[in-house]
């Protein structure tokens, strides 16, 4: 009977050192991941346009424009989201700007800095290249690139909501919807003479990207 109890012991004891042995599997953290998602629709000359994210090769490139200043004077930075596509030249455009910070210090504007723009210029007044304020482009089947004016003698007004901030990996993100009401002017390089679009209920839904 002895034998028989210290040879179950044996085996429960070699069981309970097999399972120590046995390596767990470590489930890395999932990444975060952002859902970033475009369009605009809006009537540009009596013409109802719609771009829409994944439809015929349209998505939203955003991008930005920096003026590096030495300390103690502010840089700023402008910017730019762009729905566009590879499939066609047709494409818009808005910018804002200028988010202003000391260079010196670091790169690029503060994540706060950053958010603190884009949540304070939520009625932003029009500018040219969108320097101090909004701007839009319209870029038509002919390559010609129309832009707002800041001292367009038409009504003209941009109003943004849904404003959020969200970050992955890849960078940070400060999601936007944006509707806006103005005239695109275009200058003919032979001529000289400016011709101009009306945009009327406009609608883009984007990003802009730190």
């Amino acid at each position: 009977m002895n034998k028989i109890k210290f040879g179950i012991a044996t085996i429960l004891l070699a069981g309970f050192g097999l399972q120590s042995c046995i390596e767990h599997e470590v489930i890395p953290a999932p990444t975060p991941t952002v859902e970033l998602k475009c369009n605009f629709v809006g009537t540009i000359n009596n013409t109802d346009i719609e771009f829409t994210q994944n439809v015929n090769g349209y998505f939203c490139d955003p991008s930005k424009a920096k003026i590096i200043l030495p300390s103690p004077q502010w840089s700023s930075a402008v910017y730019y989201s762009e729905i566009m596509s590879a499939q066609s030249s047709i494409s818009v455009k808005i910018g804002l700007g200028s988010a202003t910070w000391d260079a010196a210090s670091v790169s690029d504007p503060t994540l706060t800095i950053f958010n603190d723009f884009f949540n304070n210029n939520l009625t932003p007044f029009f500018s040219n290249n969108g320097t101090t304020g909004f701007e839009f482009r319209y870029k038509d089947a002919s390559g010609r690139v129309w832009a707002s004016k800041q001292n367009s003698v038409n009504a003209q007004n941009a109003v943004f909501s849904n404003v959020s901030q969200e970050s992955d990996v890849n960078g940070d993100y400060s999601k936007f919807t944006c509707a806006f009401n103005c005239y695109v002017y275009y200058q003919d390089q032979t001529t000289l003479l400016w011709d101009s679009l009306r945009v009327q209920n406009a609608t883009f839904k984007g990003w802009f990207k730190r």
